[in-house]
């Protein structure tokens, strides 16, 4: 059986994932790792073949929609629960659990059809009374939703019918229904309280046993809405957080899809069976700063690390010169990404980095730390050489490699000092710049507040004119 490996190359990147070309199509339509929208894979469709096995190399933290943020669990509750929206091949918007939608011409209403006869795993009807409760849900301070301040234009949802609901807006939303195109934004049922354990989706797979530390056993749906979708009758998520492990199975046929490091994907290209597969993806890598921990809270200690940092280096050591340098919004978003070379603070210059330093009272340096993953290489890698290059600047960084749970807990604790680390930036400018820097936005963990970039990001999310909003 010949095999595929997808090499991922994060930074602005490729996504790591694998396929057998006897093991149908591979579930990156809807699971979406860290959220990552619109990367999907044809892949030939199954001879016999029932079973679709997935080398994780994570292992997953829960099954919430709404609560849990790990790609570990995205690329699995993704393929358990839908969302109104998705995104196709080429990023666009398409229907999934809407039929269609309408706004009005003052852009403050959206009336949203959806899908008729779609049902929940266990029978039940999915209504527009589902759809009202999962969005108040999300906008719960309790739930402690990632994806809350997605919706911050949202004033009341009204429900019409059973198949049609509307959402009534404070102002006009140009990123709403993109925004619900996030896995994050699945739709469960009316009275869903804890879904960390169980999980109520209406998606393609059913959760059909979670053995931890081994597997995750998904079966397919022989009721959803769109038959076409689910190729194989389950699909296995064997944990592997080791990569030798992954690399041995890879090469010994008994895994059909895994994530590679840059440094595996270069060992395993032109080996008998294997497929070594790269594209432009959403994803990159990053360097996340507290700007209320001293003395990180000092623009021009920030400004002297973007100096000191070589990103070229991390190209070609971590991702072998598989990546491309980017801002928040990745390449991939075609019209809209920035090219870094226009920035002055993209390139190094290790003597201004010291002046800096020295202007903010830190002319010899100081101590900190920085926390990684310690089962994702190239968080590991990328991590210390950055603590090579802070170092030429007086900046001692301790190493800090924490395991995915506690690495997931120091995230959302919005406590750390530095922290590596990996985003997406999602098809849409409001997902890349407001939801992580705004204030209040549900994925800025890193503490940054301006009131000009609030306002400009807001201004830009109500602009109807598309070239207007792309200026903003």
């Amino acid at each position: 059986m010949k095999k595929r490996v997808l090499a991922g190359i994060f930074l602005s990147m490729s996504l790591a994932l694998s396929a057998c070309s006897g093991g149908g199509t591979a579930p990156s339509e809807q699971a979406k790792p860290q959220e990552q929208q619109g990367q999907t894979q044809e892949q030939p469709q199954a001879s016999g073949k029932t079973e679709l096995i997935v080398a994780a190399e994570q292992e997953p933290v829960g099954f919430d929609p709404h609560k849990v943020p790990a790609a570990s669990s995205v690329r699995i509750y993704s393929l358990i629960y839908d969302s109104l929206t998705k995104l196709d091949e080429n990023m666009e918007l398409i229907p999934n659990l809407a039929e269609k939608w309408e706004t009005s011409d003052d852009g403050k209403t959206i009336t949203v059809t959806l899908q008729k006869g779609v049902k929940f795993h266990d029978g039940k009807d999915l209504t527009a009374e589902d759809v009202k409760f999962t969005f108040e849900r999300i906008l719960n301070p309790d739930t402690g939703s990632i994806s809350k301040s997605y919706f911050s234009s949202l004033e009341s949802i009204e429900v019409k019918d059973p198949t049609t609901v509307v959402f009534h807006l404070k102002n006009p939303d140009a990123a709403f229904m993109a925004n619900t195109s996030s896995a994050s934004t699945s739709i469960v049922p009316v009275g869903s309280e804890d879904l960390t354990k169980d999980t109520a989706g209406s998606g393609p797979y059913m959760l059909e046993k979670y053995e931890p530390g081994q597997y995750v056993l998904l079966k397919k749906n022989p009721n959803y809405f769109r038959s076409d979708l689910a190729k194989v009758e389950t699909i296995k998520f064997q944990i592997m957080k080791d990569e030798a492990e992954r690399l041995a199975a890879i090469r010994a046929g008994k895994i059909d899809v895994s994530m590679v490091s840059a440094d595996s994907a270069t060992l395993l290209q032109g080996k008998p069976g294997v497929e070594v597969k790269g594209y432009q993806s959403l994803e990159y890598s990053y360097l996340g700063i507290n700007v209320k921990k001293k003395p990180f809270d000092d623009p021009k200690v920030r400004q002297a690390i973007s100096y000191a940092v070589d990103r070229n280096q991390i190209v070609q050591t971590v991702w072998k010169g598989e990546a491309a340098l980017t801002g928040p919004i990745a390449p991939a978003v075609k019209g809209w990404a920035l090219d870094t070379n226009s920035y002055d603070s993209y390139k190094l210059n290790v003597e201004k980095a010291k002046a800096l330093l020295a202007e903010a009272g830190y002319p010899n340096g100081f101590e900190t730390q920085i926390d990684t993953a310690a089962t994702y290489p190239d968080m590991v890698e990328t991590a210390q050489v950055l603590q090579q290059q802070l170092k030429a600047i007086g900046i001692n960084a301790k190493i800090n490699q924490l395991e995915w749970g506690n690495y997931i807990d120091v995230w959302k604790s919005k406590d750390g000092n530095l922290m590596v680390g990996r985003n997406t930036s999602g098809v849409d400018a409001d997902r890349s710049m407001r939801f992580f820097f705004h204030t209040e936005g549900s994925a800025n963990v890193w503490n940054y507040s301006n009131p000009a970039y609030d306002e400009l990001v807001q201004n830009a999310l109500m602009a109807v004119d598309q070239t207007e909003r792309k200026a903003m």
